[in-house]
């Protein structure tokens, strides 16, 4: 029996070890619970982030945008807020939904896009990829940055990659990161 412990113990260890190793090895992909951030940089032209995240039934509501945006550590009247205000600092930014494998592209609004709409006028970009960065909200020193929306239809999993698409030197050493949330407060 001392010798039947033995070897169950040492398959036990074995097993734990493989596994700890497997997920060493296995390629790590960040599955976003809604709503999700991470760390990304702007401040070079052709950085980019994938978010994976996953919207549930409680989140879904074709009336309602949800948010792609950045997170800026500083107050309105940062330098680097401040540029995206006094200048059109774009960005490029593609929402997938992930249907078994099939990714299905989600047409993306800007701010200026949402406005032209609501207004009648035309769209400002024939792209709906490329998105104008607008100040959304400023609390404390926290500056929120709206890149565009989306409506979340179905529920399941997305993907948005975020990239920028012209050189922002003044967010060079900037924390910022991208956020999937909901609109704080569209009006609706």
């Amino acid at each position: 029996m001392r010798n039947k412990t033995k070897v169950g113990l040492l398959f036990v260890i074995a097993i734990s070890i493989g596994a700890a190793v497997h997920g060493i090895f296995r390629p790590h992909t960040v599955k976003g619970a809604f709503p999700v951030t991470v760390p990304f940089a702007l401040d070079a032209v052709g950085n980019s982030v994938t978010i994976p995240f996953d919207i549930d039934s409680g989140n879904v509501d074709a009336k309602r945008h949800v948010m792609i945006g950045i997170d800026v550590p500083g107050s309105a009247d940062f330098p680097a807020v401040e540029d995206v205000r006094v200048n059109t600092r774009l960005l490029r930014v593609r929402v997938c939904y992930d249907d078994h494998g099939t990714h299905v592209p989600i047409e993306t609004e800007d701010t200026e896009t949402i406005i032209a709409r609501n207004t009648g006028k035309a769209r400002p970009r024939t792209d709906s990829t490329v998105c104008r960065l607008h100040l959304y909200a400023s609390v404390d020193d926290q500056a929120n940055l709206s890149a565009c929306g989306f409506y979340a239809k179905r529920d399941g999993h997305y993907v948005a990659e975020v990239s920028t698409i012209e050189p922002m030197p003044a967010f060079k050493g900037v924390a910022t990161t991208a956020r999937v949330d909901d609109y704080y407060n569209t009006g609706e």
